[in-house]
């Protein structure tokens, strides 16, 4: 999500051979409609407007990086950074060029995907929460995009499966969309404060949330660089075993976990980044596969800081 200087300059050059190949496209195929008796003019011509199709191809290639580079150029609010430092553990923990790091993505998120509230009033907590919540699961991850997203909606409430907020049937925090809902995120306003406020062990809706998503970007576009092949063949296997008999499942885990797999890997990472010395002592085993998988050990960066992560 980070313009590095070397993806700003495979970007660069990733452009360049975009533009050449539109230009020599649409010169291309205009020369195949020359008009008999008009070569030099018409040929000068078709080269010109190549051009001009090879140059908006190469800004459009363009767009996303130098937006973000912008972003990461402007100055973060300081209200924006007492927030994340009252709110968000993850990030009080960090040392400072982690710190940067931490903020310059969640401007850049913030700047790509929109936060709304539905009937009720979004202030920048929760936007930085929000953001926060994308963050921490890809923060060991070099290059990562949250493709699929356009924009978080916020609930004043829980919801039920026809996404309203009032009956007894509301039972649903949080939902990545799909079909339909495909590019949006619905999160309970109160669930997601609750989940940086350590009112629950283990639990963070938005944390779960974007589990999901980082889920289905590695089905769609594959797995991080940095997570290693034999690390995922050893999750694979565990979540097999765990779920084929969810009888004896681990009481240290929540239950729900045990729905399927793709709940079981958005409650164990709520676990991993919530309450990593737990995880660690109960199930050391399980915490190393995690930290494999998300190239993080919140554990030792707890331990570093005078915070607890429930926060």
């Amino acid at each position: 999500m980070l313009v590095t200087p070397e993806i700003d300059r495979r970007n660069r050059r990733s452009s360049r051979w975009v533009a050449g190949l539109v230009a020599i496209m649409v010169t291309s195929l205009a020369l195949l409609g020359m008009p008999v008796g008009h070569a030099p003019g018409y040929a000068a011509g078709c080269l010109f407007f190549g051009g001009l199709f090879g140059l908006g191809a190469y800004w459009l290639s363009r767009r996303k990086c130098r937006h973000r580079l912008k972003v990461m150029n402007r100055p973060f609010p300081a209200e924006w950074a007492e927030i994340l430092n009252a709110r968000v553990a993850f990030y009080g923990a960090l040392n400072d060029a982690d710190k940067d790091r931490f903020r310059k993505l969640a401007q850049i998120f913030l700047s790509e995907v929109r936060v709304t509230g539905i009937r009720t009033e979004i202030d920048d907590t929760i936007r930085l929460l929000v953001a926060s919540s994308a963050v921490i699961p890809i923060f060991g991850f070099h290059d990562w995009d949250y493709s699929r997203l356009g924009e978080v909606l916020v609930y004043p409430d829980a919801f039920n499966d026809e996404y309203q907020t009032d009956g007894d049937d509301r039972r649903i925090l949080g939902l990545t969309g799909l079909a339909s809902l495909s590019g949006v995120m619905i999160l309970s306003k109160p669930a997601l404060l609750a989940g940086y406020s350590g009112a629950f062990a283990k639990e963070n809706v938005g944390i779960h949330e974007f589990a999901h998503l980082l889920e289905q970007e590695a089905e769609s576009h594959g797995l991080p660089a940095e997570v290693p092949y034999d690390t995922v063949r050893e999750w694979i296997a565990f979540v097999a075993r765990e779920l084929k008999d969810p009888q004896h499942s681990r009481t240290h885990i929540n239950e729900y976990g045990y729905t399927n797999e793709h709940e079981f890997f958005a409650v164990l990472t709520e676990y991993f980044f919530k309450s990593p010395d737990t995880l660690k002592q109960q199930d050391p085993k399980l915490y190393d596969m995690l930290r494999g998988i998300f190239h993080q050990d919140p554990a030792s960066l707890f331990g570093h800081s005078r915070r607890s992560p429930t926060h």
